[in-house]
C-alpha cells in the first residue's frame, strides 16, 4: 500500500506535499481527522517531530546514537566510520545504503561537505529526511548537508562517472536482529536484505576517487566473503568495517 502524509496541527502542509512529490507518496490533508481515521501507514510531520505509523506501531524519527556520535567528535573524539574511512574536511561522500542516516550525519560531520544519501524505500526516504530537518544542535547543521535521493544504489552507481565521490559508504541490511531498538526493526522492515554482490563493490570502487567502507557485523564473514579484510573497533565490538580502494585503472 502506498504510503501517506500528513500533517500535525503543527505542521506545514506545503512540507507534507513536497516530501510525498519527492519520494513516490501521496499527500492527505488532515483535515482535522483523528490519527486511528488516517489510512496507514502514514509520516505524520510536526513542526519539530516526524513520526510514522504502520499498523500498530508508532516510530519517531531520531538521530539516535548517531547524535551522540556528533557529540563525541564535537568533544574531539574520532568516530570508528571517520577513522576507517580516514575522511577529511571538504571530502564529497556517497551514502548508498542511507537507511535512517546516521553514518551519512557523522560523515557530514566530519567532511563539513554535502553527503548524498540513496534510500530506495519512498516511505523509509521520507522518515529519514524528515527526521534530519528536524535534528536537534549541535547535529543540525550536519544534517542540512545530507540530500536524501529515493534510488536504488545499483542504478545508480551504474549512472555516475567514474571518482564521481571521494568515498562511498557501504551498508548492506545483514545484521543481527537483536542488535539495536524499534527504529531498527523500522529500517529492517522497509530495507533490502540481500547480501552485497561483487559486481555492485566493483561499480563503488569505480564511482570511488579513494576507496569504499564496508560495514558488517563482527566478525565479518561477509566482509571476509568480497575479499576484504575485516577492521574491528574498541568503541562498537558488534561492528566490522571492511576497505576497498579505489578500482585500478584500465
Amino acid at each position: 500500500m502506498q504510503g501517506i502524509v500528513t500533517t500535525a496541527p503543527s505542521g506545514d502542509p506545503a512540507e507534507a506535499a513536497e516530501l510525498a512529490s519527492r519520494f513516490g507518496l501521496r499527500f492527505e490533508a488532515r483535515a482535522g481527522r483523528p490519527l486511528h481515521e488516517l489510512p496507514k501507514p502514514v509520516l505524520v510531520l510536526g513542526a519539530r517531530r516526524a513520526d510514522l505509523y504502520e499498523g500498530d506501531r508508532g516510530f519517531r524519527a531520531s538521530a539516535g546514537m548517531a547524535f551522540l556520535r556528533v557529540l563525541r567528535a564535537g568533544k574531539g573524539e574520532i568516530d570508528p566510520l571517520v577513522s576507517a574511512a580516514a575522511l577529511r574536511p571538504g571530502e564529497r561522500v556517497l551514502d548508498a545504503t542511507l537507511g535512517l542516516g546516521g553514518d551519512a550525519l557523522v560523515a557530514a560531520q566530519a567532511t563539513g561537505a554535502q553527503v548524498i544519501g540513496l534510500e530506495v524505500d519512498g516511505l523509509l526516504a521520507a522518515f529519514t529526511a524528515a527526521g534530519l530537518r528536524r535534528a536537534a544542535a549541535p547535529a543540525c547543521e550536519a544534517a542540512k548537508l545530507i540530500e536524501v535521493v529515493r534510488s536504488d544504489h545499483r542504478e545508480y552507481l551504474k549512472a555516475q562517472a567514474g571518482g564521481s565521490f571521494d568515498v562511498v559508504l557501504l551498508d548492506p541490511m545483514f545484521r543481527r536482529a537483536a542488535d539495536a531498538g524499534p527504529l531498527f526493526e523500522l529500517l529492517r522492515a522497509h530495507a533490502e536484505h540481500a547480501p552485497l554482490d561483487a559486481s555492485t563493490l566493483r561499480e563503488a570502487r569505480r564511482v570511488a576517487r579513494r576507496g569504499v567502507l564496508v560495514k558488517d557485523a563482527a566478525p565479518g564473514h561477509e566482509l571476509r566473503r568480497l575479499g576484504l579484510v575485516p577492521q574491528l573497533t574498541r568503541r562498537s565490538a558488534a561492528i566490522a568495517f571492511g576497505w576497498a580502494p579505489k578500482a585500478p585503472k584500465g
